[in-house]
């Protein structure tokens, strides 16, 4: 299918189709949707972008409580395989959630004792940093009109050294297609971004990002945490939170459960995917559907597993959009 929507006067919103290509989907909105600030728009992300190259063997982490780096040194083979079952979130590479829709990358990252390297983490260790943004920025050019997200969300075992090599490594990933710090986040939409040759925006939640013209401050685009087991939990944490959303900046809710200490050792022969992912679906699809974006709407989503059913959760974000379309009449595709 080439067009995203039909151009017969008169089309009905609810039979319009934005997800037909999830690789350009931004590129194929509708010119009122790319006009439109980008905090008014659904986008789907990815929680924990970067689990994929986590290895079950890697060492355990500074996120992780003393006692448990204690048993990954010492007990690793135990230990280690159990971590990695309740650490791993995306099971697909970067460039495949990219084609798959997601614009929107939660990393998390760390650094080792005696290591300049900077590393990408989550219970475990996962790869280097520079060769997967790397990947992103490769991925950006072949789709010039696609705009991403990342979200520096945590940093372990940093100090400022450690700060200023990575934004070198950022700025000289990306270069000019970072969008500089705005104040006001409602002129920006797909088009302004595109017509200026910007396709990245880095929020940077350190308070190194006063510094930077390029990083955007976390009070701009808080990210609550529903920090539950609890299906029922959830849900009343993602309608509570979202009502408190202020004007002229992003959103991200959080679509998922987490599990703490105490459940994962009732359930240590399970893991993430099989014993907490299938229930936080089961109450998020229907959430998401019963939500719209827009001002003061959702925003950025974020779960696991985003490439489950062939992406379903990117389509139904991004099918969200079409409510936006209820003032225009009749569409086209230029």
């Amino acid at each position: 299918m080439d067009h995203l929507f039909s151009d017969v006067p008169g089309v009905k919103t609810q039979n319009v189709i934005l997800n037909d290509n999830l690789e350009l989907w931004m590129t194929r909105l509708p010119p009122y949707l790319k006009s439109i600030p980008i905090i008014h728009l659904a986008i789907p992300g990815s929680h924990n972008t970067m689990t994929y190259t986590i290895s079950r063997f890697n060492d355990v982490g500074p996120d992780e409580p003393q006692y448990l780096r204690f048993l990954g040194r010492y007990l690793s083979l135990l230990s280690k395989p159990v971590i990695f079952n309740w650490s791993v979130t995306q099971y697909d590479d970067i460039k495949g959630q990219l084609t798959g829709g997601i614009r929107y990358l939660d990393l998390r990252l760390a650094t080792k004792p005696n290591d300049h390297q900077i590393y990408f983490l989550h219970g475990l260790y996962g790869d280097t940093v520079a060769s997967h943004l790397k990947d992103i920025s490769d991925w950006l050019k072949e789709h010039p009109e696609e705009v991403i997200i990342l979200d520096f969300q945590h940093f372990y075992s940093f100090n400022l050294n450690n700060h200023m090599s990575l934004v070198t490594i950022i700025k000289n990933i990306f270069g000019t297609r970072i969008c500089p710090v705005s104040g006001i986040l409602s002129s920006i939409s797909i088009d302004w971004m595109v017509r200026r040759g910007y396709q990245v925006i880095i929020i940077y939640r350190n308070e190194i990002a006063r510094l930077e013209n390029d990083l955007w401050p976390s009070g701009l685009w808080p990210t609550p945490w529903p920090n539950t087991t609890d299906a029922t939990e959830l849900i009343d944490f993602l309608d509570s939170r979202l009502g408190t959303r202020l004007p002229d900046t992003g959103y991200v809710s959080q679509c998922l459960l987490t599990p703490d200490t105490k459940y994962v050792l009732r359930h240590l022969c399970g893991s993430l995917h099989r014993d907490l992912a299938v229930k936080c679906r089961e109450v998020s699809i229907p959430w998401l559907e019963g939500h719209y974006p827009g001002d003061g709407g959702m925003n950025i989503v974020i779960t696991d597993y985003v490439s489950f059913n062939n992406f379903q959760f990117s389509r139904l974000v991004i099918q969200r959009n079409r409510e936006l379309l209820q003032h225009t009449h009749s569409f086209s595709l230029s």
